[in-house]
């Protein structure tokens, strides 16, 4: 019965590990459990007349590392990459000017027209492109684009 029930704490385990950034932590405590589990199951012989064997739970073990390291690689891309959304994501990004005066006016970004202002005076036409180098309120700071 013990070994049952850490067989059934692994896939509780694996539930878990879905729904809480662990890291992994609890995957990895699932597969102990699994295979603890699963050392107690063989030693028995039968579960509720079935015969068990360490090809159960060694083929269950390793879909669960290869399921693992799957959601491991998109995780860690996910967290890599860069803010796509809202102002963050526009930092670095090219812009075209719409109009211009000194330090200020507007400039168009993925289809979207901002204010805009530098730090200092550029002359800047219609149809020229800049950097968006920051954000100050809901205000884009643009540098000339380096060439």
């Amino acid at each position: 019965m013990a070994g049952l029930l850490l067989v059934l704490l692994a896939f509780a385990l694996i539930i878990v590990e879905t729904h809480v950034p662990s890291f992994g932590i609890f995957g990895v405590m699932a597969l102990v459990a699994l295979f603890a589990g699963g050392n107690i199951l063989v030693d028995q012989g039968e579960l509720f007349g079935i015969p068990m064997s360490w090809n159960i739970f060694i083929g269950i073990g390793i879909a669960m590392i290869i399921i693992m390291i799957y959601v491991g690689q998109i995780a860690t891309k996910g967290l890599k990459s860069k803010d796509t959304t809202g102002t963050e994501g526009m930092l670095g990004a090219k812009a075209t000017i719409e109009d211009w005066s000194g330090k200020s006016g507007r400039v168009m970004v993925q289809g979207e027209l901002w204010q805009a202002t530098s730090e200092k005076e550029l002359n800047l036409t219609k149809g020229d492109t800049v950097t968006i180098s920051g954000t100050e309120e809901l205000k884009l700071m643009i540098e000339p684009l380096s060439e």
